[in-house]
């Protein structure tokens, strides 16, 4: 059986990432990249409303006097935001694993979504938000054949 594609990340849109899995392993992919560009830009951003909070600094302008910093704390967060981001991106980008390198799944399904949870026996753990449909229905199937311990919560 070739790789099937299981779901994009739906509940995190910023990772762009993916579940793949076969007859005998599961692989996470993403594109850190992407994330990467995103932090260049808002950072480019947080220079520009620096620059305009330093040359705002000492006018009188009620509006100048709280534009400017909320802009500069509001675009520092976002950096910060997404820096985290990069960094699970980067772990998660091409990681596969065997059955038998899983300790427990986490499974929670609702009628629309269902929620999986790997925790694998390094400690990685990842999680997905996707669509219940006949997909989802064939990879906790084969968790299930390959004798993964599944939590349902």
């Amino acid at each position: 059986m070739k790789n099937t594609l299981i779901t994009t990340l739906k509940g995190r849109p910023i990772l762009k990432g993916e579940l793949l899995f076969d007859d005998h392993k599961i692989s996470f992919r993403n594109d850190p990249g992407l994330i990467g560009m995103i932090i260049m830009g808002f950072s480019f951003l947080s220079f520009s409303s620096a620059y305009s909070l330093y040359s705002h600094y000492h006018s009188t302008d009620l509006f100048d006097q709280f534009i400017y910093p909320f802009n500069f704390s509001l675009c520092v967060c976002i950096v910060s935001y997404l820096i985290i981001k990069y960094r699970k991106a980067k772990r998660m980008h091409d990681k596969e694993f065997k059955p038998e390198d899983i300790k427990t799944v986490y499974i929670a399904k609702t009628k629309r979504n269902t929620k999986i949870r790997f925790v694998l026996n390094d400690d990685f753990e990842q999680y997905f938000k996707f669509k219940s449909d006949g997909k989802c229905d064939k990879l906790i199937s084969f968790l299930k054949e390959s004798e993964v311990e599944i939590i349902n919560a």
